[in-house]
């Protein structure tokens, strides 16, 4: 079992690495030994030697001197874990770095305490930019939390070990540099925007999601929207890539011929009634702000609770093993006259203790089975979709139910907000585990995981 110990430094000319005499033992090291240290990209020689048992506290820790933490690009505080690597090598770690969207560096770099509080004694972790990569120098330039004066402080980091990537879309750009010091499958979320024909695509690779997958196809043409809505009715129009709820239209026939397309912008509903499909782009320009690319999906005749449809959004993460779980789960449901399950669009969450007394009784399950259910495909797709897209660490699911009462897995999204809205006493560690288990799945891929 790897143990982390703070790291301080000491006074010592030259590179030196100073253990207490238990660890030495235990490394198997001797005085004055010269090993090869790294943390990260970065790596220095140094010299082995024993901690004065005066200078040492009641908590034991290693010492390095200012050339060694210099060499290394590491601050002084961190508490490392200790590696052996064979051939008198060994790595202090992990080392953690957190890519995000430039505009969070420096300014809401409060968004990531919760992180660093849960990292305070397992390696260094910290949050930097794209545009802060230094290829060439092997560095990067980044924000570290410091506990004791409760404060971030900038400078130059080794490489990391592994990535947490919480950029939305994905800055590949970055993932390209990354890689060519840390290596491939070091990165994840590896794809946060899966776009709904990519997620379509990878469910209907496999046989048994297929059947909880609406059909869906790019709409190209009048054509495909008319084999939809001839053969189902009702008919959603998506946008390719789209956020909460924007720009979605759902069409549904009205009398004599006329067609209702109901949207919502800034929480309204609007409906727009037209007499010819071809008026359909011209509907989906109103609703989306401008032309872009769509989807055209059957509409699932949904199942209601309290007179409005309701989804359920899972989540799956990966644990510090890399196998997916599922850390909790709330409902929404829209209350109004939308047709949409979105915050934005007016939904509401819904403890899932009352929506289970309301639906259960139209389900031919029981409460378990229904969670069983839920949490085996939500797992089932985070797998088919980390094998097509992977690494990745985390998702949110959005199912819904139909009339019948069959699951339907509508979308995914990679990057699920990380703070969760509303905590179910069914899930009481959710709070701490949704930003627990990407620490424990970065230190997997670092190789700092039993």
């Amino acid at each position: 079992m790897l143990k982390s110990y703070p790291l301080v430094q000491t006074k010592h000319k030259g590179h030196i690495w100073t253990l207490p005499a238990n660890l030495m033992s235990q490394l198997k090291l001797t005085e004055n030994q010269p090993v090869l240290l790294k943390c990260g990209s970065a790596s220095t020689q140094v010299r082995v030697g024993q901690r004065n048992p005066a200078a040492s506290s009641k908590v034991p820790v290693m010492g390095l001197s200012a050339d060694a933490l210099n060499s290394l690009n590491i601050p002084e505080g961190t508490c490392f874990l200790i590696k052996p690597e064979g051939n008198s090598t060994f790595r202090l770690g992990p080392v953690i770095g957190i890519l995000t969207f430039p505009g969070h560096v420096p300014h809401r770099l409060a968004y990531y305490i919760l992180y660093a509080r849960r990292n305070v004694t397992n390696g260094l972790l910290y949050v930097f930019r794209g545009r802060d990569i230094n290829l060439k120098a092997r560095t990067i330039l980044g924000y570290y939390y410091e506990p004791v004066k409760k404060t971030w402080f900038s400078r130059k980091f080794p490489f990391p070990d592994s990535v947490i990537d919480r950029c939305y879309p994905n800055a590949y750009i970055c993932h390209t540099l990354l890689q060519k010091i840390i290596g491939p499958n070091k990165i994840f979320n590896k794809k946060t925007m899966i776009d709904k024909v990519a997620f379509c695509k990878a469910m209907d690779s496999d046989e048994h999601l297929r059947n909880y997958t609406p059909e869906t196809r790019v709409f190209r043409n009048i054509t495909d929207f008319e084999y939809f809505l001839k053969k189902y009715g009702q008919v959603f129009l998506k946008p390719v890539n789209a956020m909460k709820g924007i720009g979605i239209v759902m069409v549904a026939p009205a009398d004599k011929g006329v067609l209702n397309c109901s949207y919502i912008i800034h929480g309204k509903l609007f409906t727009r009634q037209i007499s010819s499909v071809d008026e359909i782009p011209h509907v989906l320009v109103a609703a989306s702000g401008y032309k872009r690319p769509y989807i055209v999906q059957q509409a699932i005749p949904r199942m209601e609770y309290k007179g409005g449809p309701f989804s359920f959004r899972t989540w799956a993460m990966k644990n510090g093993r890399g196998r997916w779980v599922m850390p909790g789960m709330f409902a929404k449901g829209s209350f109004g006259n939308s047709f949409l399950t979105n915050f934005t669009a007016g939904a509401k969450l819904i403890p899932l203790k009352e929506l289970f007394d309301n639906i259960l009784p139209r389900l031919s399950c029981s409460k378990y089975q229904l969670v069983g259910l839920l949490e085996d495909l939500t797992l089932k797709t985070a797998e088919v979709l980390d094998k097509k897209y992977g690494p990745l660490g985390e998702l949110g699911l959005d199912i819904v139910f139909d009339i019948k009462g069959k699951p339907w897995i509508i979308e995914a999204n990679g990057n699920p907000g990380n703070i969760p809205v509303f905590i179910q006493k069914e899930y009481p560690s959710w709070r701490n585990l949704v930003f627990q288990y990407p620490l424990d799945y970065a230190a997997y891929l670092a190789g700092f995981k039993d």
